[in-house]
């Protein structure tokens, strides 16, 4: 459950996600393809299934139905938390998806699509229902964790994680702003207290972001509008390495410089940076300073992926005044190599950066030519499910990538 999470998150969705937000573009085969906004109901296929539905997600119901029967409190409250970050991540992409009757196996094997909206409130039921397992008596105590974290921190990682769902929810839901506030007290409180999945340094188990670019040499390399947003910035250099041509790889084999690029990078639950920006943001939106949580948010990536203090103040003293824009292009730079599925939830919601979108990217799948607002439905729900896939596309309005879905309206 953990393992497939983690590569849920940085493996092929997270791929897509940072094409489409231009912090990668593909220079090679397929990649090509996905940056002009190519991506089809067959490309997704794979991690829907192996990586959500009977991946990650089964597991999850399934160590949630057993841990309930054996008294497994604080065990269960893992495997909610995980259940709320797939679930996120699934309906981030595809809008209404199967869940409330997506694990009953033989009992149902067309499951419908819950609407978004419903989505939502199950993410945060099960964050909820996860902070009253994991601060509830269990001599067994949490059981087979691969992160080794204490019952606090997964308890904080919870909140943070209930913040960050309520503020994906800015456009539709006046509240959301108050409602991340909230839950931030309670939340990861610095960089140690942080929970970090460690893939093996193997080709194995190593971080997919690694594992691509060993398997699928320079097919995608890092977008020239990445580049010239981080010349200057003391995080370059983590990031991308400049090769003959005036081309900037993402990965490059014994480079052991490149932060999130290494076979043994590590891959947040929910780092302490993206919970600081999270409270920036939420200040900014009520009406209150949040200039000190961004400064924080700064220097907590920065200092995570090592950079000196120094370098850290003297980017810090050129910032911008905050305003959200100034708030969402930090975390955008602060985002990268871990979170690619957060910059692009970002940027539906806020429209920052501003990004021109990409000028061969108008083709059947996007006929408007916009940067992409959603992902197909995949091929299998089309052939397996097809009355509750065309419910759910009807429901939408649609499912080609240009279509909107309720909690990132097109403005």
């Amino acid at each position: 459950m953990q393992t497939q999470t983690h590569r849920n998150i940085v493996s092929e969705l997270g791929r897509y996600a940072g094409i489409i937000m231009q912090q990668w573009q593909g220079f090679d085969a397929q990649q090509l393809e996905y940056t002009s906004y190519v991506i089809g109901e067959s490309e997704p296929d794979a991690v829907w299934n192996l990586g959500f539905y009977t991946g990650s997600m089964r597991d999850a119901a399934d160590i949630i139905e057993r841990a309930t029967m054996t008294n497994a409190l604080n065990t269960r409250g893992i495997a909610k938390i995980y259940m709320a970050i797939n679930l996120g991540l699934v309906t981030n992409a595809w809008g209404d998806v199967p869940y409330s009757e997506a694990f009953l196996g033989q009992e149902n094997l067309s499951p419908k699509y819950d609407d978004q909206e419903e989505i939502y409130a199950s993410i945060q039921m099960l964050l909820s229902e996860a902070i009253d397992d994991l601060n509830a008596d269990d001599i067994s105590g949490i059981q087979g964790d691969l992160l080794n974290g204490s019952n606090e921190q997964w308890i904080s990682a919870a909140h943070s994680l209930k913040a960050r769902f309520y503020l994906e929810q800015t456009s539709v839901n006046p509240n959301a702003a108050q409602l991340a506030l909230d839950e931030l007290d309670m939340a990861v409180s610095s960089n140690t207290e942080q929970l970090n999945f460690q893939f093996e340094n193997t080709q194995n188990g190593g971080n997919p972001l690694a594992l691509f670019g060993f398997q699928r040499i320079n097919t995608i390399i890092i977008d020239d509008f990445f580049v010239n947003l981080m010349m200057g910035d003391p995080r370059m250099d983590l990031y991308m390495t400049e090769i003959d041509g005036g081309n900037f790889l993402y990965f490059q084999a014994n480079n052991p410089d490149l932060f999130w690029a290494q076979l043994n990078s590590p891959s947040p639950v929910i780092s302490y940076s993206e919970t600081k920006f999270i409270e920036a943001e939420a200040l900014a939106r009520t009406g209150e300073d949040g200039t000190e949580a961004l400064e924080e948010a700064v220097r907590a990536n920065m200092t995570y992926l090592g950079i000196t203090s120094s370098e850290i103040d003297e980017y810090l003293n050129n910032l911008p005044s905050i305003s959200i824009q100034t708030i969402i292009l930090e975390k955008y730079k602060a985002m990268y190599g871990q979170a690619p599925m957060q910059v692009w939830n970002d940027y539906r919601r806020t429209g920052f950066p501003d990004l021109i979108p990409n000028a061969n990217g108008v083709n059947p799948l996007n006929p408007s030519g916009i940067v992409p607002r959603r992902l197909l439905y995949t091929i299998s729900q089309r052939l397996s499910n097809p009355n509750e896939y065309q419910a759910a596309i009807d429901s939408q309005g649609g499912h080609l990538l240009d279509d909107d879905i309720w909690v990132f309206p097109i403005n």
